[in-house]
């Protein structure tokens, strides 16, 4: 099965059971079931967000879009985890009323529509963890594995409800899944929105880069480095190089795939601009930042060229 289609079964999956769940809370009284069938129902927008991000970010690159549309995903996976974080501030003011107006709640209702919830989580969770990953579909899987915890928390209101007859236990519930859907979702956001920023990847090491770069023969210095993701599996980056006055021209291009080499075995960098020069000029900004500018400016002709350039550099 293809992902677009995964994804379209999934997005029914979950439009059936935000359909019953809005039932089940309906009747039921549950302010558990009612942040349920909210953390449902962003999920059933964030399976048709999926599905259509998916279906966009396969389009080919274009003149004004020359990277394509693959960040599109990363779109959809900010605005989705946004979302979730919106509903589950009203939720929790729902919850705090809740605490000081209690309500009579239905435990079979309750714990009905929580056994089906698990049930069609379980099918997704499988249906999404199978094939192609990427940010949104991970941001999909966690909040599919956190609607299994919050189902698991109504099974359990209920019970308590039913064995203590305290209805505060429903609201006290609430506040734990509340936390769990803010958790799962600021990562989701936090996560898209570096992306977004064109931030460096978390599992990117500006200072690794800088010394797997710099080791190689006929460089003397490498700055101006910036990496950012185009989306969130593929990598770019822009460097300036300082090369030896003993490396000739016909040497730059076996250096060149050195260097590109290293960025896309090492760090997955897929798409490189590197700037091959002789000095460095030091109105450019990037890491590493040189420590002295004036001296820089000006090196002294009876240093060692490899000391004077790796003596300006953080």
């Amino acid at each position: 099965m293809t992902l677009v289609r995964r994804l379209s079964a999934v997005a029914i999956l979950v439009g059936c059971l935000l359909a019953f769940e809005i039932v089940a809370a309906f009747f039921s009284h549950s302010v558990a079931l009612l942040s349920d069938v909210a953390h449902v129902g962003t999920d059933f927008l964030s399976a048709l967000l999926t599905l259509v991000a998916e279906r966009i970010a396969r389009r080919p690159s274009t003149q004004s879009m020359s990277y394509g549309f693959a960040r599109g995903t990363v779109v959809a996976a900010f605005v989705n985890g946004f979302s979730l974080i919106l509903l589950s501030v009203i939720i929790l003011g729902q919850t705090i009323l809740r605490f000081f107006y209690p309500e009579p709640v239905q435990p079979v209702w309750m714990i009905s529509a929580a056994l089906v919830a698990l049930v069609v989580d379980g099918i997704i969770v499988w249906m999404l963890m199978k094939g192609e990953q990427n940010l949104n579909i991970k941001s999909s899987f966690i909040h599919f594995l956190g609607d299994a915890l919050v189902s698991f928390g109504v099974i359990l209101a209920a019970v308590l409800v039913t064995v203590t007859h305290k209805p505060w236990f429903d609201p006290a519930i609430t506040f734990v899944l509340v936390s769990v859907m803010i958790y799962t979702s600021w990562k989701i956001v936090r996560q898209s929105l570096l992306i977004l920023m064109e931030g460096t990847p978390n599992t990117i090491n500006l200072e690794i880069l800088y010394d797997a770069i710099s080791r190689l023969p006929g460089i003397l210095a490498v700055h101006d480095i910036h990496v950012w993701a185009v989306s969130d599996r593929d990598y770019a980056a822009s460097l300036h190089v300082v090369i030896g006055p003993k490396v000739v021209i016909s040497e730059t291009d076996r250096l060149l795939k050195e260097i590109e080499g290293i960025l896309k075995e090492r760090f997955r960098i897929v798409h490189s601009a590197i700037q091959l020069e002789s000095h460095v000029d030091p109105e450019h900004h990037g890491f590493p930042h040189l420590k002295d500018r004036e001296a820089f400016e000006e090196p002294s002709e009876h240093k060692d060229a490899s000391t004077a350039y790796h003596t300006f550099f953080v």
